[in-house]
């Protein structure tokens, strides 16, 4: 009966490897589209239909342009505007230097596309800004921020993820201790 136990360890370390990979993943996404918040105005291409993210990354710890921008995604061809949607749950990827946030989600087929900056805040990003401008009195440099259109990944996959690693790790460790405590 013991040596049963013994199978939760390549199991939890099947899911605590598979995990982490995904988390990989997920912080890696493909970058499409990186544009300087200072310029205003880019045009990018999407080679593949589906569900992209629309990210703000800058140096770590200074005063961000949300809640001061907003954006608009237009189709070239077409001349339709892309409705962005906005990411209830942001995901944010923070380095030692760098900060990245995805603000916004949308679906688009192939083709070209033209983003532009314009000063029509959501209310959300507003809010966010009055704390902002108690903390850092500083105006906001531009030049510090990009604008990245990155593929989509679920802040599901993420959740999954996170709970995968800690039942593998669980799993793991309940394979080492049981038997010997059994």
């Amino acid at each position: 009966m013991n040596y049963l136990f013994f199978l939760l360890i390549p199991a939890g370390l099947s899911l605590l490897i598979i995990s982490i990979k995904q988390i990989f993943r997920f912080v890696n996404t493909k970058k499409i589209y990186e544009m300087p918040c200072n310029q205003g105005e880019g045009t990018f291409t999407i080679i593949s239909k589906g569900e992209y993210g629309l990210w703000i990354s800058g140096k770590n710890f200074t005063r961000t342009p949300i809640g001061k921008i907003s954006f608009n995604l237009v189709n070239q061809q077409t001349g339709k505007s892309v409705p962005l949607t906005i990411n209830l749950l942001r995901t944010s990827i923070s380095g030692f230097k760098t900060r990245r946030v995805e603000l916004y989600i949308f679906r688009v087929e192939e083709g070209n596309y033209v983003i532009s900056l314009n000063d029509r805040a959501s209310i959300r990003d507003k809010v966010g800004t009055i704390i902002a401008n108690a903390i850092f009195r500083k105006p906001v440099d531009y030049s510090m921020f990009f604008v990245q259109i990155r593929e989509h990944i679920s802040m599901y996959i993420l959740v999954l993820c996170v709970f995968g690693i800690i039942f593998g790790s669980v799993m793991t460790i309940s394979g080492i201790i049981l038997p010997i405590a059994l």
